[in-house]
């Protein structure tokens, strides 16, 4: 089940967080307050997953986790579709270019490759701008 990230769900989506290279935790307010919007996976009474994206016609998707033990399972395609809104025209995404994981999962879900950014994270990783086109 996808449902909208609550209060009550920050020290879950924290924990996830863990699992990303690059996370901001600043973002959790902000997906839950405004103005980004917030949504987690969850299984039984559990968050397994969440997504936090700036809706526009072009969303920027920010971040996208699953745990490892609930991948596989269509929790992140659900959660992308989850921030979609009716005038999104594509979703945006960057991925730092080691995660190999990370590029088959967009790959598999229609993301595309859109540019190379180098240097793109503070500490000089590159990263890939991958579009998917609604």
């Amino acid at each position: 089940m996808i449902r909208a990230m609550t209060t009550v769900d920050r020290p879950a989506v924290r924990r996830l967080q863990d699992h990303l290279a690059y996370a901001d935790p600043d973002l959790v307010g902000a997906a839950v307050t405004g103005p980004f919007l917030g949504r987690v996976a969850v299984d039984g009474d559990r968050v397994v997953g969440y997504a936090i994206a700036l809706p526009a016609r072009s969303t920027a998707l920010s971040e996208l986790v699953v745990a490892p033990h609930a991948r596989e399972t269509g929790h992140g395609r659900a959660l992308v579709e989850s921030v979609a809104s009716d005038n999104t025209e594509r979703i945006v995404v960057t991925t730092p270019v080691e995660r190999e994981s990370a590029r088959r999962f967009y790959d598999a879900i229609g993301f595309e490759l859109d540019a190379r950014r180098p240097g793109f994270y503070a500490d000089g990783a590159d990263a890939l701008r991958l579009v998917r086109r609604q």
